[in-house]
């Protein structure tokens, strides 16, 4: 997939499809001009001409609302009133208004609030597509780092699974590396990124997880081994899903033993993605299940269904997860597995509705965890109050 400038117009888009159908009548003269607008829209990520030209005419209109930016004004402090209000209109998805301040003062576009993360960023972990191009044409960073780490706002798009987001991104322009491509799933800009000979092209990474080691001292993002950025990007296409992206990265020999986020292996994340193609391509590969995360300490098996539990707290569709993996496992509702459970982990999330799924499904509520611990008592120490009722009712 080719990129598609910013500031593309519909006479730059015209030009370049009569080029396209000149190209293509060389080698077939009866090609229509129809067929080169398709091959065009295509080749930049559009499923047809229609919707690249209405892409095209949108920025445009975007693009001319746009005031010229003074490039010597510094970033707004992370305290700032307008950037907060900005932040709250990202936040709550209203496109209109994020136009209106950012019409007033371009230079919030490229400031950051007081955790570290851009709008960019924030429209990014909402998979709001409609703000890319809004935030961009303002001048938003698409470099810039979120806070600490190594997180563009395209790798943490691809990191939340905000791929509509991150694939709007590379259709404006913003080039992907190796991990963001490979957790976009794309497994044409992944091949790109190695040489003839297999090995991986200098500077293909500048993006990946965030990773600690075991006395809490960030690691380096990106890791500094080919082979080590192989892993992390088979770690985020085994997180969202990738099959072909994983079944090509398996052949550049990746460490399998490598520990992306929260000290998980690729196999970690493939079932926490509850892709069985992905787990049976990484366990042939030699990848090992009785490994454990470095947060739950679980195993690949209950990882993938503790870390959903436990992200119930604060990201609602991790209910669906939950679910998926006990229509797969009924078993899983009554894993211990390394100090914890998924009951014990809703129950620490708060999240009242998948305690109650996980109880329907057979979840002992007396089963107690490595500190000894029952849901009950997690859930009465974190405030819960109405997993906490709901807890009461199954054990009384």
């Amino acid at each position: 997939m080719s990129h598609l400038p910013l500031r593309a117009n519909l006479e730059w888009l015209k030009k370049t499809c009569k080029d396209r159908l000149a190209a293509m009548r060389a080698g077939n003269p009866n090609a229509k001009l129809s067929e080169a607008q398709l091959a065009l829209a295509r080749e930049y990520g559009f499923p047809s001409w229609r919707k690249l030209k209405a892409h095209v005419e949108q920025l445009r209109d975007q693009l001319a609302k746009v005031p010229s930016a003074d490039p010597t004004e510094p970033p707004a402090a992370p305290d700032d009133p307008d950037l907060a209000q900005l932040l709250s209109a990202v936040d709550a998805g209203n496109a209109e208004l994020v136009a209106q301040l950012l019409e007033r003062r371009p230079i919030l576009a490229r400031s950051h609030g007081p955790d570290g993360q851009t709008a960019l960023h924030l429209a990014a972990r909402y998979d709001d597509n409609r703000l890319a191009p809004v935030l961009l044409a303002f001048g938003a960073d698409p470099d810039a780092k979120f806070g600490q780490s190594g997180h563009t706002g395209l790798s943490w798009a691809v990191t939340c699974n905000s791929l509509a987001f991150a694939r709007t991104l590379v259709q404006l322009g913003v080039k992907p590396d190796l991990f963001c491509a490979a957790g976009i799933g794309s497994v044409e800009h992944v091949r790109a990124l190695f040489d003839e000979s297999g090995a991986l092209r200098p500077n293909a990474v500048c993006t990946g997880s965030t990773r600690y080691s075991e006395d809490g001292t960030r690691l380096p993002c990106p890791p500094q081994k080919p082979s080590e950025q192989i892993a992390d990007a088979l770690y985020i296409a085994s997180r969202n899903g990738h099959i072909d992206v994983v079944r090509f990265l398996l052949t550049k020999q990746p460490d399998l033993t490598f520990k992306g986020y929260m000290g998980g292996t690729p196999l970690h994340w493939a079932y926490y993605a509850g892709s069985r193609v992905i787990i049976d391509l990484l366990q042939q590969a030699g990848a090992d299940p009785s490994a454990r995360d470095d947060v739950h300490h679980c195993t690949p098996r209950g990882f993938g269904i503790c870390v959903p539990a436990n992200w119930s707290g604060y990201i609602p569709p991790m209910i669906d997860k939950v679910r998926a993996r006990l229509a797969e496992d009924p078993s899983l509702a009554n894993l211990l597995d390394g100090d914890t459970s998924p009951l014990h982990e809703a129950a620490n999330a708060g999240n009242a509705e998948v305690v109650r799924l996980l109880l329907d499904a057979g979840a002992d509520p007396t089963l107690r965890n490595g500190a000894g611990k029952t849901p009950l008592e997690i859930a009465s120490e974190r405030g819960h109050g109405g997993v906490v009722d709901v807890l009461r009712k199954r054990t009384s």
